[in-house]
Parts: structure tokens; sequence; C-alpha cells
């Protein structure tokens, strides 16, 4: 029979015993065509490949687009980069370091920076930094830019200012909105289709540009009573945003915008893991689309974890880096599509990479992708299981091929392991021979597989091919005996 191998992403439960599921460095899709063999299979995440390398430190914000003539600018640590097609990295200017994410937005003629609640204007025409001074505009959190305004939320308060139209080193004393329709102060703040959504702790609330002495009034009818857990959670996705919500009641429950309402995309396995962090309010997330799929990307500093939500699916997985043996968030914090390539900036080094699924390893470092499958169990009578098999993509090695300690060429290995007691402890890793290249009729098959009640596999790789898993298939025997 079938067994469900791909039949879902990461749902780990409060109890294992209930639900043990993990998807890590894989993600679910679906066939669209009514032919394929397998109605889900699981392809492998992007690796990722060295594209430039900046000064040492942490990247904190990234803005390219086709406003800004195709132009791709990074800040890392205090520095603005400018990085060309071929990754040649040119300085653009000094900005305030914090540590904490940069908010950049952009017109076809200027850059908007808000960096350690300073802000910063590059005219893309001459590549000059302007310091915009504490008189006109200071502790700047967030910027956005909507009908030729730019918008700068304030730390710490329920204002947001309004520059001149085209013009973000001007901003009138009297273009400054306090936000009255709740008592919190604004978290966070996001455009989207020529709105603007500013979000408090619990409530949330809608403007647009209105053309009146004001310029943006408050959307009838948009208030929500949800608001932003993590100030640089929410990021734009599939014609909409995401965002990581909290409100009166709790919080830690990811919501997707539909009109003017959050509709929740966490489920409660990924709400128990979140909540479980001591902090949740330094998230930082970024969005991209990747052979048809929509990602938002989740990374907890506090948590060390990387959690994403892929919209073509509903299905969450999760990414990590392995570092010394142990698993760590991933290595992406920002991200920009640039170049055709998808580039992200490293969040403890200078080094951008290219993210894409023809890298079979994290710039050097070995991807460890795990798959925990559902539990095998019938009322909990014992059950024989004599074969499982994992209907791979087999003859994918690598030419010349792996070697072993002793130097002879080897094939890509699958390991599985297994527990009888609801994922508590588990067996010994038993290896598979996954074919060396051109051998696409070998199978991965593990027999005489013993007696049990309730039984979780997991399978897990990490020798650097395409680990692209269509099905599973158990023959067991049905379930008999007290």
């Amino acid at each position: 029979m079938k067994h469900p191998l791909a039949m879902g992403g990461t749902y780990q439960s409060q109890s294992p015993l209930a639900s043990a599921d993990w998807t890590l460095n894989w993600y679910t899709e679906f066939m669209e065509s009514q032919a394929g063999k397998s109605k889900l299979v699981l392809y492998p995440t992007p690796g990722l490949s060295v594209f430039s390398t900046l000064k040492a430190g942490s990247a904190r914000g990234v803005r390219g687009s086709h406003e800004i003539n195709g132009r791709v600018f990074f800040v890392h640590e205090d520095t603005l980069w400018e990085v060309d097609s071929a990754g040649a990295a040119t300085d653009r200017g000094t900005v305030t370091e914090d540590t904490l994410p940069v908010s950049m937005a952009s017109s076809p003629q200027q850059l908007l920076i808000a960096s350690g609640g300073t802000a910063f204007v590059l005219t893309l025409a001459t590549n000059v930094l302007t310091t915009i001074a504490a008189a006109t505009l200071d502790n700047v959190k967030q910027v956005a830019y909507i009908d030729g305004f730019f918008l700068a939320l304030i730390k710490d308060s329920q204002t947001f200012r309004i520059s001149t139209v085209t013009d973000a080193t001007s901003w009138p004393g009297l273009q400054i909105i306090t936000v009255s329709v709740f008592e919190d102060n604004v978290v966070s703040m996001i455009a989207s289709h020529r709105e603007l959504w500013v979000m408090g702790g619990r409530n949330s609330v809608n403007y647009f540009d209105a053309g009146t002495a004001q310029i943006f009034e408050v959307t009838p009818g948009s208030i929500m009573e949800t608001g932003s857990g993590a100030a640089f959670s929410p990021t734009l996705v599939d014609n909409t945003f995401m965002w990581l919500g909290s409100d009166d009641r709790g919080a830690a429950i990811v919501y997707r915008l539909n009109g003017y309402t959050g509709i929740r995309v966490s489920n409660h396995a990924i709400e128990f893991a979140m909540q479980g962090y001591s902090t949740i309010s330094d998230a930082v997330s970024y969005s991209y689309q990747d052979q048809g799929h929509n990602f938002y990307v989740l990374w907890f500093p506090t948590g060390n974890a990387t959690w994403v939500y892929d919209v073509a699916t509903g299905l969450w997985h999760e990414r990590a880096f392995l570092r010394g043996g142990v698993f760590e968030a991933h290595l992406g914090r920002v991200h920009a599509f640039a170049f055709n390539k998808h580039l992200v900036g490293d969040r403890t080094s200078g080094v951008i990479y290219q993210m894409s699924i023809d890298n079979l390893d994290d710039a050097g470092s070995a991807i460890k992708r795990i798959r925990r499958f559902p539990h095998i169990s019938n009322e909990s009578k014992f059950q024989s299981h004599y074969k499982l098999q994992i209907d791979v993509e087999t003859g994918l090695g690598p030419s010349p091929p792996l070697l072993d300690g002793d130097g002879n060429a080897r094939d890509p290995q699958m390991m599985m392991r297994w527990s009888d007691d609801g994922g508590h402890r588990w067996s010994n890793e038993h290896i598979r021979d996954a074919g060396q290249i051109g051998e696409f009729r070998q199978r991965v098959i593990w027999r005489r597989l013993g007696r049990t009640r309730d039984r979780v596999y997991e399978l897990s790789v990490s020798d650097a091919i395409p680990w692209r898993i269509i099905d599973a298939y158990l023959e067991a025997q049905p379930g008999t005996g007290a």
C-alpha cells in the first residue's frame, strides 16, 4: 500500500503520539496533472552559492525593484552597498547601526532608508547619500511609498509622517497623522495596493490617499481586531500580505490578508512551536516566488528557527542550516529578486548568496533534509512490516562520483530510522544506496522491519544531489492481536 510520505508538511503536535510529522529542507508540491504518478511529491528546498561578499556583519535590509531601474541596494551593518549583476559591490555611504532590520522605500528618483531611528536619502541620479536632520524627521522606524508620497512611521508612537510629493528629503510639519482609531502605538506599517496598513499590537486599520488636506484618510470598515506581533513580520506575498499576529487574547498566529480581514494560515502545531519561544517580537520575514510557489519565510532570531509557508499548498515546512552537526535557523535574512536571481543576505556574515534549486548545498556546507512520516497504527494492534520502498528519483549521483572514507566510489545514500514509542526513542540509522549517475532503475528498499503497534519512520539525506521523492510503499500485515 502507499504510505502517506508526502501527505503534508511539518505538523509536530503537543504530543508526538498524536502527530510527529516533520518536513525539513523539503517542500511539498501538488501534481496539477491528472496523469501524474503521485498526487504529492517532495522537492528539495534551494541551496546557496556566494554571489557577493561585503564587509563582515549581518544583512539588515535590501531594496531592489523596477522602480529604481533594476538597481539593488543592501545594508550590511552600517554601510549601504549597491551590488551589480556581476556581484561587484560599491559603497554608497554610512547609515546608523543598531543591529535591527532596516526599512527601505523607493521612487524612480530616490531611495529612502530608515536605520537606527535616522532617515537617509540616496539620490539615484548622483549616488549622493544624505542624512535627514533630526529636526526635520527623527526616530523613524519604518518607511513606505504610495502615490508619490514617502511615509515614515515614528517609533513608539501613534503617528506617521508624509513627505512632500516626490521628495523624500522634505517633510512638512503639518503633514503628520495620528492614528486614533485604536489606543496602542503603531508596531508595523506596510503599503499594499496603494493603501497603507498601520498595525498596532492589538488592532490594525487601513488608510487611503483621499486627496484631502490631510492626504490620507481611514478607509471606512477597515479596522481589524488583530495587530502585529512582530514589527518586521508583515511582508507582501501573492498579491496581498502576511504577518505574525497578536491581539488582546494572545499572539503567534500567522495571518494572510483577504480584503480587510486577516485569515489564519498557521496551524495548531506551528502555533504551539512559536508560542514556545521566549520572544517572538523579533521575528523577521521575507517572501519570494520560485517554481510557481509563493513562499512566506519567517525567521525567529531568539527561537533560532525558520518557518516557511507555501501559498500554493497551504502547507508549512522548516528550513535550517547545519553547523557543526547542529541545526540552526536558515542563513537568509533578507531577499531581493534581481538580475533574474533570488539574492539573500546572510544573517551572520557579509555574504550575499544566490538562492537556487540548482545549488545542492549551502555554499559548500551540506544540507541535511529530513522527512518524518505520519504514524502507522491500526488501533494499536500488532503489525508486521515486511518492506518499505521509497520511490525516489535515483541515478542522480554526481560525476565524478562521491567517495567513501577509503577513497572508493560510492552511491548517494538515504538513511532510515524509526520509533515504536511515538517518537520518543529511535532505532539506529539504516543506510541504502540511491544509485550513481545513470543508474535510474536503482530501487531504495528496507526489508524485514519488525513487528510493532505504532511506528513512525524518519528518512534523512545529506549528499549534494537533487533529492526528489515521488512516493512511498509499505508492505505490512493487517493489524492483529491485542
